[in-house]
């Protein structure tokens, strides 16, 4: 029954490989292109004012290699190991990010297959982790890497993606044997950027909560504004405030080398239910945060980073990251080596 409805779903949708940080992107029709990557940081991390000695101090943050290519015209592959995150406890495709072919048709239509990032709108979801500093609450529960297939349709003028994706299922390691069934719209109209997605995903098998994601992008001129609005809900419940993360992300741009951020975001969940597995219910915190990052080069191979974020509220996830006084400051360099 499952196998029907993943055939049906692929044949009445159709998707695109976002021009994404974290995704396919459109490289030179080379066999070979590797990137070494790597990223150090320094931080400090407290609760309520006490500090938190297993989050603080010199770490190493990442460290991963990137493969991509064309085989022929039409076959491409994507590959991303982080290989920080190997260890006994992990097979080694737990520390994959992507592992995927892609059969480009035409123009407007691709096929792709393998592991790759789930289809959520919302540009706080759009970055590597190397170039993430601080997210809201529901980021860090999601698991956004997963096995699936996808089919690519975009409109003549390029303005318009769509995306349509069963995979995994993001709680599949809490809940074998269950998917995802996402739809995303990817837009380019001017000065707004849309990301848009609705999704299906099964916390236990033939049980759904339901996302809609609108992730809202504004370029003017140096300054960028992300606003992105994710409510969720499961069978028979409203999907408006009682369950929902919102974020904001200011960036300015004065000087190539300079980029200024602020990001505010807030996670809440008043459903009364246990469905959502990334946000609990009965929590509401609230960050907030900024700070800038320097590229010396005039490009981005090597970033100097800097940021300071403040958490408040009230989280009921035992192993969740973010609680009430929660501080971190973290400083860091990143950098990118291009091998082939």
């Amino acid at each position: 029954m499952k196998l029907k409805s993943i055939v049906i779903f692929l044949l009445s949708g159709s998707s695109v490989a976002m021009a994404q940080t974290d995704s396919i992107t459109q490289e030179q029709r080379r066999p070979l292109n590797l990137t070494v990557e790597a990223r150090a940081d320094y931080q400090r991390a407290s609760s309520d004012g006490t500090n938190i000695k297993e989050a603080s101090g010199f770490k190493g943050n990442i460290v991963d290699v990137v493969l991509k290519g064309h085989i022929t015209s039409k076959f491409s592959y994507a590959y991303r190991q982080r290989l920080n995150t190997i260890n006994k406890d992990k097979s080694f495709f737990d520390s994959t990010d992507w592992l995927n072919i892609r059969y480009q048709a035409n123009d407007n239509i691709a096929v792709t297959a393998g592991k790759s990032i789930v289809w959520v709108g919302g540009w706080e979801l759009e970055p590597a982790p190397i170039d993430c500093y601080a997210l809201s609450e529901f980021c860090y529960n999601f698991s956004c890497y997963q096995w699936g297939v996808s089919a690519d349709f975009t409109i003549n003028n390029g303005k318009d993606n769509f995306t349509a994706q069963v995979c995994q299922s993001p709680f599949w390691s809490m809940s074998p044997d269950t998917y995802s069934y996402n739809i995303m719209w990817h837009g380019q109209h001017g000065f707004f950027e849309p990301l848009w997605s609705i999704n299906m995903m099964e916390y236990e098998p033939n049980k759904f909560i339901n996302y809609i994601a609108l992730g809202n992008r504004f370029h003017l001129g140096p300054v960028r504004i992300d606003l992105d609005l994710l409510n969720r809900a499961s069978s028979g419940q409203t999907f408006i405030r009682r369950d929902c993360t919102i974020a904001g992300q200011v960036c300015y741009r004065p000087i190539t080398q300079l980029n200024l951020f602020a990001k505010v975001s807030y996670d809440v969940n008043k459903s009364g239910t246990t469905a959502d597995h990334c946000v609990y219910n009965g929590t509401e915190i609230t960050r907030i945060g900024g700070g800038a990052e320097y590229f010396p080069l005039k490009d981005e191979r090597i970033r100097i980073h800097g940021y300071y974020s403040y958490a408040f509220g009230k989280n009921t996830n035992p192993n969740g990251v973010l609680t009430d006084k929660y501080s971190l400051l973290n400083l860091g360099v990143t950098w990118r080596m291009k091998v082939l």
